[in-house]
């Protein structure tokens, strides 16, 4: 079966940082042959305009919406839940199916904050899933593992984003990781990241030194992948191959 390909709209960044919205992308993900586009919160600068745009725009063209939030579902061990009810609100007006949080800082003790969880979500039928980010604090999988086994345990619907490149930031193995949340996981960002003098950096497929094709054996075959990292600003042609080199893995 052919991967279930999504388009993060962090593909197009040097078009955003030059003024494109992101409603004016979702003909460039339709033309690449791509039914998904997962659209960036922190790139909206007039939700009550642009999310009922997209909303419009992604109806006329058939695709499904995801939604990015570069929040935390957790503070200090507390839900976010004022944070949490907005995002839910904002992915209605969208009509996202799924959103996407970072864990934040979680405390797998802590009852009531899991029951507040269920409680919020009860009702809604967006997807909720949480990823590691690159910081130390909140990127490494114990972090995730914690969340997802105390979900599992109180019958909570979240689950897991894997990001392949994100744990190199925080010093882990991705493919260790890829084991250790394959129950989770409803969701895969792919990246390559390359070990430079400066630090870990951000590269597309085969550009730096993760071994994404074996990450992606070592996952769910039935989840969307999704495509994040900057293409340049000519994106098409790398987005073509990228999405060729997935679809490669999907069929051997």
């Amino acid at each position: 079966m052919s991967k279930d390909i999504v388009i993060n709209l962090l593909v197009f960044a040097d078009a955003v940082s030059k003024g494109t919205r992101q409603v004016e992308l979702f003909s460039k993900v339709a033309s690449l042959g791509v039914k998904k586009v997962e659209v960036r919160r922190e790139w909206i600068k007039d939700f009550a305009v642009e999310l009922p745009q997209m909303r419009s725009k992604a109806a006329e063209l058939g695709l499904e919406v995801y939604y990015s939030i570069p929040a935390v579902l957790f503070k200090k061990g507390k839900l976010d839940r004022g944070g949490l009810l907005e995002v839910l609100h904002e992915a209605r007006v969208l009509n996202a199916t799924r959103v996407k949080f970072a864990v934040g800082e979680f405390d797998d003790t802590a009852q009531k904050e899991l029951f507040d969880l269920k409680n919020v979500l009860s009702g809604h039928t967006v997807l909720v899933t949480v990823e590691g980010d690159q910081s130390p604090a909140n990127g490494r999988v114990e972090t995730i593992l914690g969340l997802m086994e105390a979900c599992r345990k109180n019958n909570i619907p979240v689950y897991a984003t894997y990001d392949v490149g994100n744990f190199v930031f925080v010093g882990q193995e991705p493919l260790y990781n890829a084991v250790k949340l394959y129950p989770f996981v409803r969701y895969i960002h792919l990246k390559d990241v390359e070990m430079t003098l400066q630090g870990p950096q951000v590269r597309s497929l085969d550009g730096g030194h993760i071994n994404w094709r074996a990450a992606l054996s070592l996952l769910p075959k039935d989840v969307p992948v999704g495509i994040e990292f900057p293409c340049g600003e000519e994106p098409e042609e790398l987005l073509l191959k990228t999405i060729e080199k997935i679809q490669q893995v999907s069929k051997s």
